[in-house]
């Protein structure tokens, strides 16, 4: 989907932008060295360049740009080229003291220019040539994080961003100009490192004072002398003594089902950030980076110590063949990431919204679309249309602001009385109409054993990720229709703790040790249960009432790709809903009969705002008329008459 056609023409060369954009950096690097001599450069316009030279203003020619994501092999991507890559920061580290520049001189001595190691891991001299250190002026300081694909993207959310990405794929395959070799590029890793860490800056002064060269002998690890055991295999669980290696470690995925080495779907990298973007992230963002992507061969060669010895006790360094280093050139903030409008808030104004609407529903009726999810929520529930109806108001719901120390517009679901044998097909029925939906059992095993919170891990000073840190937006299905009765340790109590955090609160409990840490996340969480949630605080519980056994999904459709993009449109751009005066009297007097009548909180009237906002924007409108009201105040009714059947009327409905 674009919001505006696509021009036709032969395909072009590939850009020195794309196939060698360290050359290009240097080459911009070395004109403003030579008219700022003697001038300590941090930063010469070199992202501004890549702005212009892309069109990067105008967020289609995105697309242009081959996406690590979207290929069937991440070695098929030419290393120090530039590439797009959609991921979740799943960790923040400690920002990374390097050397951001050298003297390159002669066997005489003697300075022949100046060479930056920006936007690399490693830099090579000349033939012939050495680089000598420039002391603490030659230093600078980029942010690093460590990033993983969106875990629990569906299939056609794959496909569609594949397909948005084409013209990018299709110029890599295309292109007239070669991709770079390893041996071509400048940063390609000769045997002289110029990278500095944290470890490295903790230098004599006295020393730092005096430059110092650097030729052909590569330095010795960090740790050197320190005996390192070697990996071993599996994955680390909250109670194993902490990790060596990045092998022993894993990837890190919140999900590890989906850690699958050598995939492109499944790549972690290690992100390097520059000037202004150097804090710009936090914990669980969702960004698109435009960099460079930097894959050293450095620990295979120059007579490589053993595994153990290669990462130290950080598990913060893998092998770069192992997690790739992606340094930012460009970075787009991307909240309830959709591929059916894969742009940014700021990009995405509501003329570009509104132009998006005409297009999609030109073809297919607004009305066409919400029926068409409608039925197939329907269908896959086993033919009950009322929890159907509020499945799919979740799927819209996103907060627009706060109230004291509460969302607006943000709800949570528990679909009770369940009458099968677990819920996947839950998620797999979100799945079919957006872009995230994540299945997780709540046991008494699962809540024991499995990671539920986020771990620091001191000793390797890492961020242990937990199945609970997803992208926000994403459709999280907790299943208790196995839950039974059973006796909790303190770190089961814990996990429960945490699940009902992040699903009434939409806060990430993050566990420090002594200390947890409490980080906004909002995800769209639904509850299935049995009986009613072990999780008493939720906005909206729906009794189920099946009257046939869950179907599978139905064939791709014309009103079901309408369907999603309604979604997409509905979760761009949160605002609060207009209520005209003459529906909110109505809605108090309503609101206060089901009170005197049903016994219901005062909690329940905020409940019943946010579901009719969601109930608008499945309509397309945003503004809750009394004839609206009275459709949502319907469905609400049907849901309190099932709870009330069933004896789950309580004070939390």
């Amino acid at each position: 989907f674009a919001l505006r056609p696509t021009r036709p023409g032969a395909m072009a060369p590939l850009s020195d932008e794309l196939a060698r954009p360290l050359s290009v950096i240097d080459g911009l690097f070395q004109q403003q060295a030579t008219q700022n001599r003697g001038t300590q450069l941090r930063e010469w316009g070199e992202q501004d360049h890549f702005i212009r030279a892309l069109e990067l203003a105008d967020e289609e020619n995105f697309a242009r740009i081959p996406c690590i994501n979207d290929v069937e092999a991440a070695e098929s991507v030419p290393p120090f080229s530039l590439v797009r890559y959609r991921c979740l920061v799943q960790d923040i580290f400690e920002p990374e003291l390097y050397a951001t520049t050298f003297e390159e001189v002669d066997k005489a001595g003697s300075v022949c220019r100046i060479v930056t190691s920006k936007y690399r891991e490693m830099v090579a001299p000349a033939a012939g040539r050495e680089l000598r250190d420039m002391g603490n002026s030659g230093l600078g300081q980029r942010g690093v994080c460590y990033c993983v694909p969106m875990p629990g993207e569906a299939s056609w959310s794959r496909r569609a961003a594949a397909q948005w990405g084409a013209k990018g794929s299709f110029a890599m395959a295309g292109a007239t100009t070669p991709p770079p070799s390893l041996a071509e590029v400048p940063a390609t890793p000769p045997p002289v490192a110029s990278k500095r860490t944290f470890a490295e800056a903790d230098v004599n002064m006295e020393e730092a004072s005096e430059p110092r060269k650097r030729g052909g002998a590569r330095p010795a690890p960090e740790n050197e002398g320190r005996q390192q055991p070697q990996a071993g295999p599996g994955a680390l669980s909250a109670l194993d003594p902490a990790p060596k290696t990045a092998d022993e470690f894993g990837l890190n995925f919140p999900l590890p089902v989906e850690e699958k080495r050598g995939h492109g779907a499944s790549t972690a990298c290690i992100l390097k950030l520059y000037d202004k973007d150097a804090e710009a992230l936090r914990l669980c963002d969702t960004v698109e980076v435009v960099g460079i992507l930097c894959i050293n061969p450095d620990l295979a060669n120059f007579d490589a110590p053993p595994v153990g010895e290669m990462f130290g006790d950080d598990a913060r360094h893998p092998s770069t063949a192992l997690v790739p280093r992606l340094h930012a050139l460009v970075l787009r903030h991307l909240p309830f990431y959709n591929p059916m409008l894969p742009y940014s808030p700021s990009w995405l104004t509501e003329a570009r919204l509104a132009a998006a609407f005409e297009q999609q529903f030109a073809r297919v009726a607004l009305a066409a679309a919400r029926t068409a999810a409608v039925e197939e929520l329907t269908r896959r529930l086993g033919g009950d249309a009322l929890a159907a109806e509020y499945l799919l108001l979740l799927m819209t719901s996103r907060s627009f602001g706060k109230h004291g120390d509460q969302l607006l517009g943000s709800w949570s679901l528990n679909l009770a009385n369940w009458p099968w044998n677990g819920a996947a097909v839950v998620a797999e029925a979100a799945a079919e109409l957006v872009p995230r939906a994540v299945h997780l059992e709540v046991t008494t095993d699962t809540l024991e054993k499995r990671k539920w919170r986020p771990l620091k891990d001191f000793t390797a000073n890492r961020l242990v990720a937990s199945q609970l840190q997803q992208a926000a937006g994403t459709v999280l299905v907790l299943d208790e229709t196995a839950l039974s009765e059973g006796k909790l340790t303190s770190e089961g109590v814990k996990a429960l703790e945490a699940i009902g955090i992040l699903g009434t609160e939409r806060q990430l409990t993050c566990d420090f040790s002594t200390y947890d840490v409490k980080v906004p996340l909002e995800v769209m969480s639904v509850f299935v249960s049995k009986g009613r949630s072990i999780i008493r605080a939720i906005d909206a519980l729906v009794p189920m009432r099946p009257t046939s056994t869950p179907a599978p999904a139905s064939q791709e459709t014309e009103a079901l790709e309408a369907a999603r993009m309604l979604l997409a449109l509905a979760t761009r751009s949160p605002r609060p809903m207009q209520i005209p005066e003459e529906t909110a009297k109505v809605f108090g007097e309503d609101f206060a009969a089901a009170r005197r009548e049903l016994g219901v909180p005062a909690e329940l009237g905020h409940s019943w705002m946010n579901i009719a906002r969601s109930f608008c924007l499945t309509h397309g409108v945003n503004e809750l008329t009394p004839e609206r009201w009275r459709a949502v105040l319907r469905l609400e009714q049907q849901r309190l008459a099932r709870c009330k059947e069933d004896n789950l009327l309580t004070p939390q409905n």
